[in-house]
């Protein structure tokens, strides 16, 4: 009698831990099908040339001179035409040495579009040169809505078109990265 009990027992117990299992399976087999259905899809990294250009309408904040060095502080409102195409709206100090050169750095908030696709992102220039003739380097990065994952970095040739104001010519290369 009991070899009977300890067989119909080892039965149940073997038949409940196959049936645990089987759905065990059955569970993970249906949630992997499930994300399938439901995962975001995912993007290649995409690379765009850029080029256009630029205008930049500066409004001196502070100026102070020291050791012969005049230091500019400003706000900016600039607009950019091409592939990168809408306003950018920042900050940044500009310093006037004693021999005419020139160094300047400014960041912004850039919002438009890159390629057809909109959104906004922070854009940070650094240039040298003097007040005839500039050279920058930028980039572009923390993107939002279309432009997630961006990733820019440029040159630029600038030139002034006023007492406070600035045109210039760039060319970048614009990385999206997967979100």
């Amino acid at each position: 009698m009991v070899k009977i009990a300890r067989r119909i027992l080892e039965a149940l117990t073997y038949g409940r831990a196959t049936r645990t299992r089987f759905l065990s399976m059955g569970s993970l087999a249906s949630i992997a099908v499930l994300w399938l259905a439901v995962a975001p899809p995912v993007y290649a990294d995409e690379i765009v040339p850029a080029s256009g250009s630029s205008a930049n309408v500066l409004t001196p904040v502070s100026i102070r001179v020291a050791d012969d060095n005049t230091f500019i502080d400003y706000t900016y409102v600039e607009r950019w035409q091409g592939t990168i195409d809408g306003t950018r709206v920042g900050s940044g100090s500009l310093v006037i040495h004693p021999d005419g050169s020139v160094n300047a750095q400014a960041s912004g908030v850039f919002t438009g579009t890159i390629a057809g696709r909109s959104g906004t992102a922070l854009l940070r220039i650094s240039v040298s040169g003097t007040l005839v003739s500039a050279a920058g380097n930028f980039s572009m990065t923390d993107g939002t809505g279309g432009l997630a994952g961006v990733h820019a970095e440029g040159t630029d040739a600038a030139f002034p078109t006023g007492p406070t104001s600035f045109g210039a010519t760039y060319s970048a290369v614009v990385h999206f990265s997967a979100p």
